[in-house]
């Protein structure tokens, strides 16, 4: 039988669990809105270095501050766009977490920010002590886990994924080397030891110009190739229905004004006897000097002289500009009965006409 002071109980009971279950869920509500930096303090204008790791990469990706310019100081120095360092930069005073998300070693390695199990690891210099940063694979709820120094702790954070962090070299800098109009390129000359090749493209005349009894006479003079092709300063003789590949040489030219390297070469590097010198004269600005260097089967070393940079080229890309002769610049005639053109047109009645798209054939006999 309930008693008056049982029942007093049971109220002071029921009491008591409802301000437990209040004071849990306002305990948790804080939690959720009281996130902290977990790098107080951290500011990206005075970092002057930064190396990044990744997993079985032989060494890192190291950035570093001359003056206001950033380079790869892992890779001779070549200039790094600063928007890039600017990008890894910038989300790391914000990372913030309210509780650690792990607080033991023994899940560092599944969490992938182990001392030597990571998906990156950044070493980040400001010009106090070295800032150490673990960033792991997502946990989910687009949070990635991270672990700084020595510190067991691991936080769950946004803004932030291992992925974005660039592990490259060429993704760090400008990837081409040389970068101009086609058009701007007016002669290109090739020098391989004693041999020479000279394109030099054909100035259009201006309309109205010329002399003589021809230029009153109102006959028009035959244009001229787009190209003048000297090989050891003579231009080579041109067998019957042999012509100059016009094309041959724009796909050449075109590579050289659109010219990417693989990854930055050493500019210290001394080019005494160079496998090839290539000059280009544009339409302004002084002569490009390039000093190319075969590097193996796959490569070549390229400098241009007076720049401080160099950059290795795949061989694909420069090898015909290399080995340019006679073979790539002069087109053979086409064999006696392939394809259309061959022989001369066929004779139709009066009033009739070719039919458009059909090609020419021989006369009937």
């Amino acid at each position: 039988m309930l008693t008056r002071f049982h029942k007093i109980l049971i109220g002071l009971l029921v009491v008591q669990i409802a301000l437990a279950v209040i004071l849990m869920t306002r305990s948790d509500d804080s939690i959720a809105l009281t996130e902290k930096p977990i790098l107080a303090g951290f500011d990206p204008a005075k970092v002057t270095r930064v190396q990044v790791f990744a997993p079985n990469q032989a060494k890192p990706i190291d950035l570093a501050k001359r003056g206001e310019t950033w380079v790869l100081a892992s890779h001779f120095d070549y200039p790094v766009s600063a928007s890039k360092v600017t990008d890894l930069l910038s989300p790391l005073p914000k990372l913030a977490a309210a509780q650690p998300i792990a607080t033991q070693a023994s899940r560092h390695k599944q969490m992938r920010v182990g001392d030597t199990e990571f998906e990156r690891k950044l070493v980040i210099s400001a010009g106090g002590p070295d800032i150490t940063l673990y960033i792991g694979v997502s946990t989910g709820a687009r949070r990635v886990p991270v672990r700084i120094g020595t510190d067991v702790r691991v936080y769950g954070v946004g803004g932030l994924t291992a992925g974005a962090i660039l592990t490259d070299a060429n993704q760090w800098v400008d990837t081409a080397y040389i970068n101009m109009a086609a058009e701007d390129i007016t002669k290109l000359t090739v020098q391989r030891g004693t041999s020479r090749v000279e394109l030099e493209r054909n100035v259009a005349p201006a309309a109205g110009s010329g002399s003589g009894s021809a230029a009153g006479s109102g006959s028009a003079a035959a244009p001229a190739e787009p190209w003048k092709v000297l090989i050891d300063g003579a231009a080579p003789k041109l067998a019957a229905g042999e012509t100059i590949d016009t094309a041959a040489i724009d796909q050449l030219v075109g590579k050289v004004a659109q010219l990417h390297m693989m990854a930055p070469g050493d500019p210290k590097r001394v080019a005494a006897s160079p496998t090839a010198t290539i000059t280009v004269a544009r339409k302004a600005g002084t002569p490009m000097v390039l000093d190319v260097i075969a590097e193996g089967d796959t490569s070549f070393w390229l400098a241009e002289r007076g720049r401080g940079r160099a950059a290795m080229v795949d061989k694909s890309v420069l090898g015909e500009i290399v080995a340019v002769g006679r073979d790539k610049l002069v087109k053979k005639p086409a064999p006696k009965g392939a394809g259309s053109g061959s022989g001369a047109p066929i004779d139709l009645p009066p009033g009739m006409e070719m039919p458009p798209g059909m090609p020419d054939m021989p006369p009937m006999e």
